[in-house]
């Protein structure tokens, strides 16, 4: 069984995981990409960047009392952005670039599920639904975006 804090989720754990991912997204957007899956890597990178900023500013503003708050008995660990789901399929398929992207997307929104399984507090537990219902958003916004790119 392990332990977290929310000041080290929402401070490190997961802007690293968005800027980490926003990195893979940026390194095969560097490399030879089709036209389509290059307009989708902006859009994945900008969005992945932009998550690890907002994080950042929720902390400066959040209460101490929910930063402070620990986790007993986190039975998974904290996802890893692995480089392996962005395949080199994904340099020309959207569609597995897609499947990349609701990959990582759905890692995330496991473990605030997960963790929403064990708050104990009202503001915490708010926070991590809050957290889970924007990475559903985004990740349904993203799969809309990319539907219109494939009908280009």
């Amino acid at each position: 069984m392990r332990f977290e804090q929310t000041r080290a989720i929402l401070q490190h754990l997961v802007p690293d995981y968005h800027r980490k991912v926003s990195n893979y997204y940026q390194k095969m957007a560097d490399g030879d990409v089709s036209p389509r899956v290059q307009l989708m890597l902006d859009y994945l990178i900008d969005h992945e960047q932009h998550r690890a900023l907002a994080l950042g500013e929720f902390c400066r503003d959040a209460s101490p009392h929910v930063l402070e708050h620990w986790f007993k008995g986190v039975e998974i660990k904290f996802p890893e952005a692995r480089k392996d789901i962005l395949g080199e399929a994904a340099r020309t398929d959207l569609d597995q670039l897609i499947k990349a992207a609701v990959n990582y997307k759905s890692d995330l929104i496991s473990y605030f599920a997960h963790l929403l399984e064990r708050c104990d507090g009202e503001e915490t537990t708010n926070l991590f639904q809050t957290l889970k219902s924007q990475e559903e958003k985004a990740m349904k916004r993203m799969i809309r975006h990319s539907q219109g790119l494939a009908d280009l």
